[in-house]
């Protein structure tokens, strides 16, 4: 590496294998699996750092630093912006996240089956998919008492006659509620850290951990080297090329499309990302609620699934410090009574569009989103709807998600919002789901990539993580991640086949 940081290509470590997956979340770690059950030599690449189980930490500032890209403080620009988190570590988002195990509506996968023309695409097609998602994480309801946390979410949907419906975690052997919501110890909830990818390495794949991907080579139609760069154990830079017959993006609904444009194709990829835009509330009740204790409610109101849903958010006291600086001036005080509080969401699906592009000289690309008219009215109605909750819960008082906001003290007060917009400047808004931003089918002028992840025009080039799900589910992406991870990477092998098949022909000719 020179002064300026380039590699040359000279003293570049030289790797190859019949396939190389760049990103070891949901969507890598399941590809993984099925290539190396296959006897496929495999190279993974993961930007983030291997965190072992033992440095799992209830405190929020050791997780962000540790496994959330830039500390967890990622932005799409918009009015308002919408705070985003992505996982950036060995196991990738499943290491952040809540582990719920939700499929798409069967409504919504027939719906894009006719718009996008995504062959063989139905819920009985996609179920084989689900089914193995699911068992690779143990997907099964927590055992034993829930904890206030949630037992409050169940009491306010209940009371009110809505649909209340408790959830599925992938997990083992987890004493009592969720208390793993960040890096997650062996044995309690299932990331791919101690899933999938521990059996992949157990049959020869190998992981290069801290080794950003800059760069596909593509000639002729092919993807032929996969250029990086890694640490090594002294923190020094060193250059990686992998050759590889098969080379798959699985690095998310971000930073695939950013990968991809870098390398070349640009057709369809980045142009369509989608989120959950959600907006939070703190309900303070009389008597304590202890959410620390289970960490994350897990009851969700479904009765307005799949366009909108009510759930709780992760809680700890450093989680709930951070969410009242957004307006310290007005919710500092709730700190010394935070084990009276609980925090809660309201999530919905939304019609907006943002995009994904790559910046010059920067790691992180620019990303950016705009909210349609429609996802400002059902914001305003989910607000509404958790405020309702909450009261009907017995909260003394509410604070919604936006900024001046002094807080409802009466159930008569939440419907401010119902028939006006939420101010746009003050409201704040955040996801962790994204995906859509390289959606998949025939329909080729809506379409970055066909119906199994394959790029249009490379041979060899597929995408298996959340930019695959066509529109916004409504429901926690994980398990549909996985579902079509698993099903773009058993398509390349029938693909790969047949292509050798066809080599084989044409050199007997």
């Amino acid at each position: 590496m020179d002064l300026k940081g380039r590699f040359h290509p000279s003293n570049a470590l030289q790797l190859e294998a019949d396939a190389v997956i760049i990103g070891s979340g949901a969507g890598g770690a399941s590809v993984a699996d099925v290539l190396t059950a296959a006897g496929i030599s495999v190279i993974m690449l993961e930007e983030g750092k291997h965190i072992p189980s033992s440095s799992a930490s209830p405190i929020a500032s050791e997780a962000f630093l540790a496994a959330w890209r830039s500390g967890g403080l990622t932005a799409a620009i918009g009015r308002p912006p919408i705070n985003y988190a992505e996982g950036r570590c060995v196991g990738g988002g499943t290491e952040i996240n809540s582990a719920i195990t939700q499929r798409a509506d069967s409504d919504l996968i027939d719906q894009w089956r006719e718009l996008y023309k995504i062959e063989n695409f139905t819920a009985d097609e996609l179920s084989q998919y689900y089914e193995r998602a699911e068992t690779a994480v143990n997907a099964s309801l927590t055992p034993g008492p829930l904890g206030r946390a949630t037992d409050i979410l169940r009491k306010g949907g209940e009371a009110l006659g809505w649909k209340v419906s408790e959830l599925k975690r992938g997990q083992r052997g987890c004493k009592g509620a969720n208390r793993c919501s960040y890096v997650c110890p062996n044995g309690a909830k299932q990331s791919m850290a101690v899933t999938l990818l521990p059996k992949a390495v157990d049959r020869g794949m190998r992981l290069l951990a801290q080794t950003r991907v800059d760069n596909i080579r593509i000639e002729k139609g092919r993807a032929t080297e996969v250029l990086a760069r890694s640490r090594d154990t002294g923190g020094h830079a060193v250059a990686v090329r992998v050759k590889a017959g098969m080379v798959f993006v699985c690095a998310g609904a971000i930073h695939t499309p950013a990968l991809l444009r870098r390398s070349g194709p640009r057709k369809c990829i980045g142009n369509t990302l989608r989120v959950h835009p959600t907006i939070r509330a703190t309900a303070l009740f009389n008597e304590p609620v202890d959410a620390h204790q289970s960490r994350l409610p897990l009851t969700a109101i479904t009765e307005f699934m799949p366009e909108q849903r009510i759930g709780g958010s992760v809680f700890t006291p450093a989680i709930f410090g951070l969410s009242l600086a957004e307006d310290w001036t007005n919710r500092g005080d709730l700190m010394r009574n935070w084990r009276f509080c609980g925090s809660y969401y309201g999530m919905i699906r939304s019609r907006g569009v943002g995009s994904v592009r790559p910046l010059p000289g920067i790691n992180e690309p620019l990303v950016s989103f705009k909210l349609a008219d429609e996802d400002w009215v059902a914001l305003s109605q989910v607000l509404t709807r958790l405020g309702q909750a909450m009261f009907a819960a017995g909260a003394r008082k509410v604070f919604p998600g936006i900024s001046g906001h002094e807080g409802w003290t009466s159930p008569d007060q939440v419907h401010e919002f119902w028939d006006k917009p939420l101010p746009k400047r003050a409201t704040n808004l955040m996801t962790i789901h994204l995906f859509s931003s390289c959606p998949p089918g025939e329909h080729r002028d809506a379409c970055a990539v066909d119906s199994y992840g394959r790029v249009r025009g490379v041979e060899n080039l597929f995408v298996a993580d959340g930019s695959l799900i066509p529109e916004a589910p409504g429901v926690n992406p994980q398990m549909t991640i996985m579902a079509l991870a698993i099903r773009a990477a058993e398509a390349a092998l029938c693909h790969s086949a047949q292509e050798r098949a066809r080599s084989a022909a044409r050199d007997r000719n």
